[in-house]
């Protein structure tokens, strides 16, 4: 059985420096009465029902302010990741959503990404166009840092306007990798297997764990192409059935949720009982505050998931009871996502680039796990 692993939704503290003001840039300021903020948020697939409790955060959050910001009215945009029939996040949706928000003038942040790696898509569009970007939940180490085993995959290619103006509400894929192999070790796993899917962020995850292990233990990983949804339904079984015969002693299952996903997830779980699985961020067991049930800011992994505090517990209650519906910590991700911006948009002005560094100095005190 897996076990959940402990993901601190506390904001990332920043690897990236912004460059020296020049007084010659550009003017980032939005003209008018009407300030733009654009969401970009699964609305189809595995990620649908998270998308829409993030939307439901956000507005929440846009309500309690009474839909203004920094002297200014607040619209909101919300846009989905997805399209009809998607399992998960479509990169040339996401481009075109950007593409949208920095194409309108009035635009002044964009809220996105929700998936493990659909940012690295987005924020070169917006950050061109000095645009703040709020993540909620993409915990793509490189989108901040150079991720250990992959030293050419650095943040600088995320930057093209030179500045930092992405700020997010989750660590980075590297407190995973650095708990999973924690857990290897003190298992005293030798032989490793690592199942990986063929996202960007499943790739990354794959190559800090191998960085991170070097010439310590596990001495022996194989390396083991996941299943897509463009696969036979027996392709669950077959992978299984690939790793039984190589008898290894634990598994690293790095790709994002889908149909096969959880199939596989099953088949191995019977075809190797006695074997631990461990999942990263991608796979995220989404916390539901239920039948009395406390939410948790962990995600799928090892070891035991930690509750949400109090304060955050009540904010999350307090948005189900007025929502309707049971609703998962994106809904708090997504509530102070439009808390941050907000803040920064009071405390810089309608100004772009000003917000965004505002929104970067702010981001530790608008994490829903303090």
């Amino acid at each position: 059985m897996r076990r959940a692993l402990p993901i601190l939704l506390a904001v990332l503290a920043a690897s990236l420096t912004a460059c020296g003001d020049d007084d010659s840039r550009e003017s980032t300021r939005v003209r008018g009465d009407i300030l733009t903020i654009y969401a970009s948020l699964p609305a189809h697939g595995v990620d649908a029902r998270a998308g829409a409790a993030a939307e439901l955060g956000m507005r929440r959050a846009l309500t309690a302010a009474k839909g203004r910001a920094g002297g200014r009215a607040i619209r909101f945009v919300r846009l989905s990741s997805t399209r009809p029939g998607d399992v998960t996040w479509d990169p040339g949706t996401i481009e075109a959503n950007a593409d949208r928000a920095v194409e309108d003038a009035t635009t002044i942040a964009y809220l996105g990404e929700l998936g493990g790696g659909a940012s690295a898509v987005s924020l070169p569009v917006t950050n061109r166009e000095q645009i703040l970007q709020v993540s909620p939940a993409d915990a793509l180490t490189s989108l901040t840092e150079t991720p250990p085993g992959r030293p050419r995959a650095g943040p600088e290619r995320y930057y093209p306007g030179e500045r930092r103006t992405f700020v997010r509400l989750v660590e980075p894929d590297i407190v995973a990798a650095r708990q999973i192999v924690a857990e290897l070790r003190g298992r005293g796993v030798r032989r490793l297997a690592i199942v990986t899917g063929d996202g960007i962020a499943d790739h990354e995850l794959e190559a800090m764990i191998i960085g991170l292990i070097g010439t310590g233990q596990p001495r022996t990983v194989t390396r083991v192409a996941a299943p897509s949804d463009d696969d036979e339904p027996e392709s669950a079984i077959d992978l299984a059935d690939e790793l039984a015969d190589g008898e290894p002693q634990a598994i690293v299952y790095a790709a994002a949720d889908g149909v096969r996903t959880r199939a596989a997830l099953a088949a191995l779980a019977a075809r190797l009982p006695g074997v631990p699985l461990l999942a990263g961020p991608a796979l995220a067991g989404r916390a539901i505050a239920a039948g009395g049930r406390a939410a948790s800011c962990a995600q799928a992994g090892v070891p035991a998931a930690a509750p949400l505090p109090r304060a955050a517990r009540r904010r999350l209650e307090t948005l189900r009871h007025r929502g309707g519906r049971e609703l998962g910590v994106e809904a708090l991700l997504g509530y102070d996502a439009m808390r941050l911006t907000l803040a920064a948009i009071d405390r810089a002005g309608p100004d772009r680039l000003a917000v965004a560094r505002a929104a970067v100095a702010m981001r530790a005190d608008f994490s829903p796990c303090r």
